[in-house]
């Protein structure tokens, strides 16, 4: 699945404009996040990794997690305990708006709960930011390309 700057995302009754594209290589991982817009509302994406994948991260930024780096190994958010899924120091690449992250480094630390739910935590030279939400099943999604 490819993501375009200016692409529109349409989900769950929304369409969402592709606004930022922040590009992750933590190790030999490379891991895309896709920031959409609809009004106020603010979601990251992470499309399919390769056509094995079935479903894409669709992440909020939240403030109501007390976090410090290094996190621990699991954590418990919301009635759910996350197990950590991956961690390390990214070299990162943007595109488009992003704002709170530049190019350059910082380190993230991925979990997952039950029900495919998932929490990112990065740490930036400017502060955490902390992401959660859900995955979606592709088929849930529709990409329109930037004309």
């Amino acid at each position: 699945m490819q993501l375009h700057l200016k692409d529109i995302v349409s989900y769950a009754g929304t369409d969402y404009l592709v606004e930022g594209l922040l590009s992750y290589r933590v190790g030999r991982r490379k891991r895309l996040l896709a920031r959409l817009i609809d009004g106020e509302r603010v979601l990251w994406m992470e499309p399919l990794v390769d056509e094995l994948d079935e479903r894409v991260l669709l992440l909020e930024e939240v403030h109501d997690l007390d976090m410090t780096t290094p996190p621990p190994a699991n954590i418990y958010y919301k009635g759910r305990t996350y197990l950590g899924v991956f961690a390390g120091q990214a070299q990162v690449a943007t595109s488009g708006h992003t704002p709170g992250r530049s190019a350059g480094t910082c380190e993230v630390w991925r979990y997952r709960a039950a029900s495919d739910t998932f929490i990112q935590i990065e740490a930036w030279p400017d502060g955490l930011v902390v992401l959660a939400g859900p995955s979606a099943h592709q088929g849930m999604l529709q990409i329109l390309p930037a004309k």
